[in-house]
């Protein structure tokens, strides 16, 4: 029983990170970009290990997170720019 639970560690980690991700996106954009790459890495690394379906949404969860974090890092810098150049 330790091994099969052993084998599915980088599974759960990649899912809370996704999670995690997820809803730190838009408030803490630099928060969710760190969550959401090692989510990635810690999803490819169960994926060589044993893939399993808690690596896979880990990893969905971890790249919409990732793009959502991008998204509003985007904007945050938009939005200090006009404000200082008054666009």
């Amino acid at each position: 029983m330790r091994k099969n639970s052993a084998r599915k560690g980088f599974g759960i980690a990649s899912l809370v990170l996704g999670i995690i991700a997820i809803l730190f996106g838009w408030s803490a954009p630099l928060f969710g970009v760190i969550t959401g790459i090692l989510g990635i890495l810690f999803s490819a690394k169960q994926k060589r290990i044993n893939s399993n379906n808690m690596s896979k949404t880990g990893l969905v969860l971890s790249i919409i997170g990732l793009i959502m974090s991008i998204i509003a890092w985007i904007i945050s810098i938009y939005l200090v720019f006009s404000y200082f150049t008054g666009y």
